[in-house]
């Protein structure tokens, strides 16, 4: 999923392709404002699409690793969800 972000201490905005619920809730695990270290919930999420088959990405059964930028490694000490021990990647 993507998610849209912005600190409510600085007002610093990003963009997420990690964006993970929680349970079956509506609630997503936050990331940590890389400036103030402030944890910051989304407040937009989307699917993200799949290049390849035009489905859900994270539904689909298409190469993942296409989803997602190599050059942009994940963030784990950014992340809630890697922070509590259920690591992303």
């Amino acid at each position: 999923m993507y998610g849209f972000f912005k600190c409510s201490q600085c007002g610093q905005k990003w963009e997420s392709a990690k964006v993970y619920p929680k349970g079956r809730t509506k609630l997503y695990y936050g990331q940590e404002c890389k400036k103030c270290k402030v944890m910051c919930q989304p407040y937009r999420v989307e699917e993200t699409m799949c290049s390849l088959c035009g489905e859900v990405a994270r539904t689909c059964d298409c190469d993942k690793t296409r989803h997602s930028d190599p050059n942009k490694p994940h963030r784990s000490d950014l992340c809630e969800k890697c922070m509590s021990g259920k690591p992303c990647d």
